[in-house]
């Protein structure tokens, strides 16, 4: 399995958003959508403000794979969908980390955005 090499971690953690294309039915890219991303441990992930409905994770639901750029970082990725309670709970913390201040914040750690988090792994 692909991983996230520490330099990427630290550029993507320093930037405040994340843009993420996934590819349209037709195998074209579909826009960017701006989205917010945390990590747990040395992980990735992102997560559905509007929850499960968000028309990017329905996208990625559906697509498995896109493509993320954030801190000069551009990257391929796969979509793993996760609902464990101990990820979810690091990653709020990551949120947290990350956020801190921002009234945006709750919304993100709400259980409606926890139904939709997604571990972004780097595609090689």
């Amino acid at each position: 399995m692909s991983q996230w090499k520490k330099e990427e971690l630290a550029a993507i953690a320093k930037d405040s958003s994340l843009y993420i294309s996934i590819p349209n039915a037709d195998g074209s890219m579909h826009s960017p959508t701006r989205i917010w991303a945390a990590q747990a441990g040395d992980e990735l992930y992102c997560r559905g403000y509007a929850g499960t409905a968000a028309r990017w994770y329905q996208s990625a639901k559906r697509e498995g794979k896109g493509h993320i750029s954030s801190g000069g970082i551009e990257k391929d990725v796969r979509f793993e969908f996760v609902d464990d309670k101990k990820t979810n709970d690091q990653l709020d913390e990551g949120y947290r980390q990350k956020f801190a201040g921002s009234p945006y914040l709750e919304p993100m750690i709400s259980e409606q955005a926890r139904q939709a988090t997604v571990r972004l792994i780097p595609r090689d």
